[in-house]
């Protein structure tokens, strides 16, 4: 597998992971445990995120097309960054074809913080892992995206 391969799959973590979480947080027991609550913060993720999620990361990846793998891993740090406008325009059309007056304000700062931990706790899983893939030689080379 290429580095960048890698990072392409990875971009597909938020979605597919929030996924396997549903089915952990399905069958565990409502009391739950630390391994429940962390599935059910994925799923949650995956719920609030993942509609404005998809389009933004397919825009991402058809803009770094044809760079390097470090191309990938620079934006792959910026990227929680890169979304939060994207995710605060999300919520203002929810807003404005939601039910009811909520306080815009208020979700936005909610929901930031709450997009930038889960967002970076992604970052930091994708770059643990690349890291020991890497060390262990998984990596076939460091192409440049085709």
């Amino acid at each position: 597998m290429t580095e960048i391969t890698f990072y392409r799959w990875a971009a597909a973590s938020p979605i597919v992971l929030p996924v396997f979480a549903y089915a952990i947080a399905w069958h565990t027991s409502p009391a739950g445990d630390v391994f429940a609550g962390i599935a059910r913060l994925v799923l949650l993720s995956g719920l609030a995120g993942g509609p404005a999620y998809v389009p933004f990361m397919c825009g991402l990846l058809w803009l770094l097309r044809g760079t390097t793998a470090a191309s990938y891993g620079y934006a792959s740090l910026v990227a929680p960054l890169l979304f939060a406008p994207v995710f605060i325009l999300y919520l203002a059309v929810l807003e404005y074809f939601g039910p009811g007056p909520e306080p815009f304000i208020d979700n936005v700062l909610f929901y930031l913080r709450y997009l930038l931990g889960v967002g970076y706790a992604y970052v930091l899983l994708v770059h643990l892992l690349r890291f020991g893939l890497l060390h262990v030689g998984r990596f076939s080379d460091r192409q440049t995206a085709v």
